[in-house]
């Protein structure tokens, strides 16, 4: 599974954008510009992730990209920790 997930950018009264995920409502940001709001958005999708794992909860599984959506991508070590957490819980190791 890749883990890359749909987000909703909205643009702020005073500039800037707020980000939220539907399928990860913990994980909301905010950026300056797009640019900086699709990066602080990776990292708070990694940091909602990862509490999902300490509480060893399924993680949520990603919806298609609709219109009005950017899809955000984990980085590579992040998704290779939550590919093997989800492995182990299918096969009833955590």
């Amino acid at each position: 599974m890749r883990y890359a997930y749909p987000c909703v950018l909205t643009p702020e009264k005073n500039g800037g954008y707020s980000v939220s995920f539907p399928n990860v409502p913990e994980a909301l940001t905010c950026g300056d510009d797009r640019d900086e709001a699709l990066a602080m958005a990776e990292d708070a999708l990694a940091v909602a992730l990862g509490s999902y794992m300490q509480g060893r909860e399924d993680i949520p599984v990603p919806d298609a990209l609709a219109d009005e959506q950017e899809m955000v991508a984990v980085p590579r070590v992040v998704a290779a920790k939550l590919a093997l957490y989800t492995a182990m819980r299918r096969f009833g190791s955590s």
